[in-house]
């Protein structure tokens, strides 16, 4: 499990769709279209994300798509 303890805490991949509640292709998809911007790379090179930016995505995309599904 995943604590976000900050927004600008650094998520890989896997973290990021576990706090977005989103598998981890839906990241991987947000980051090539543009919508989800690197903040780096770990010690391996593998991609890492802002815990603010993968929860404004969440808002923006996934969210939303709930809510209207819900209504």
């Amino acid at each position: 499990m995943v604590i976000v303890t900050n927004p600008d805490m650094l998520l890989t991949v896997p973290e990021a769709a576990e706090v977005a509640n989103v598998r981890p292709d839906r990241i991987r998809k947000w980051d090539r279209r543009g919508h989800l911007e690197r903040a780096g790379l770990n010690d391996k090179g593998w991609p890492l994300y802002r815990a603010l930016d993968v929860a404004k995505c969440k808002h923006k995309f996934h969210g939303c798509a709930r809510d209207e599904m819900a209504a």
